[in-house]
């Protein structure tokens, strides 16, 4: 872990307030040859930008031995029109994961399909998808945003879980609330994805992201969710929480089969290997779309090996030079 004050947690605290800069995004996005640039980087950890190239990634990572989840990227949504053709993609997904009979489930932030915009209408949109996924013998996992949000998307879980046992919830260890926020998810039939929390939260909120504090709160809970036989996702790429997890699931003589390590693509595939070797479930989580930008400042912001390994990805820029 490194700590505060090192120049790894400056660099990390610098992207993500970079991410949330709209004045600097727009200048990135909108300069061809620094969009170029950038998109090089992104590639490492984005599929790419249409639904053609997460799907042949899905089919890569069934034919590894692993399972998918696809996600259209984007959020806080505040156009209607682009909230509803957002959910049509996600549909579209599903049908192009039944037809194709891939092993992938449909990843999604609630604010992308109109949840910023009035949670009644995500409701409507989130159910669209849920039915097609039901349809696809599938199911989706819905992603955690902010603190601001967190009543919010958990509430609007809660409706959809009473006509769709096939849609999941994702909960960050590194909440205060977790503790209370999974023992209600526990009453419900989706899924629950554990993963520590990307987010930059005040203390009152939440437990430092490189903290030995996260590191047992993520086991802690992951016992809890492990010892309770529901179906979960352990999502982290922590070896050490890894390893203890595999213990845990060996010692206690528990049913494996609800339990899946879930992963971010580009990132560590051997340890996902690893578990996959082990006899575990294992699930790459892949992303598309054109929204890449924000999703690529904080893999570069969470470890900072990624930034050395994003800019190994670029090559020769001799393509991406302006004329």
């Amino acid at each position: 872990m490194e700590g505060h004050g090192t120049p790894e947690h400056e660099a990390a605290a610098a992207l993500k307030s970079i991410a949330r800069n709209e004045k600097i995004k727009a200048r990135l996005m909108t300069d061809p040859f620094l969009k170029g640039i950038l998109l090089r980087a992104a590639s490492r950890f984005v599929c790419g930008e249409e639904m053609p190239e997460a799907l042949e990634a899905a089919k890569k990572a069934n034919g590894l031995g692993h399972a998918a989840t696809i996600d259209y990227m984007g959020e806080s949504t505040r156009d209607e029109a682009l909230a509803e053709r957002a959910t049509e993609e996600f549909v579209r997904v599903a049908k192009e994961i039944k037809t194709r009979g891939l092993d992938s489930s449909i990843s999604l932030d609630l604010s992308h399909v109109g949840m910023a915009l009035d949670a009644d209408f995500a409701f409507e949109n989130a159910s669209k998808i849920a039915r097609a996924a039901r349809e696809a013998g599938t199911e989706v996992m819905v992603s955690m945003e902010g603190t601001e949000r967190t009543d919010e998307i958990l509430s609007l879980h809660e409706r959809l879980s009473e006509s769709f046992e096939e849609v999941g919830i994702t909960l960050q260890a590194y909440l205060h609330r977790t503790e209370s926020d999974l023992a209600a998810a526990l009453e419900r039939p989706g899924r629950i994805r554990l993963v520590k929390g990307a987010f930059e939260e005040p203390e009152s909120a939440a437990l430092p992201r490189d903290s030995t504090d996260l590191d047992e709160a993520y086991r802690r809970h992951m016992e809890t969710l492990l010892a309770s036989g529901h179906t979960l996702s352990i999502a982290t790429h922590d070896e050490t929480i890894l390893d203890h997890a595999h213990e845990f699931i060996r010692e206690n003589g528990l049913e494996a089969s609800n339990a899946e390590f879930e992963m971010l693509y580009g990132i560590t595939p051997e340890r996902l290997e690893a578990m996959r070797e082990r006899g575990c479930r294992t699930r790459v989580y892949l992303v598309y779309g054109e929204e890449w930008y924000l999703y690529l400042c904080h893999r570069l912001a969470e470890h900072p090996p990624n930034i050395y390994r994003a800019v190994a990805s670029l090559g020769s820029l001799r393509d991406l030079t302006p004329s």
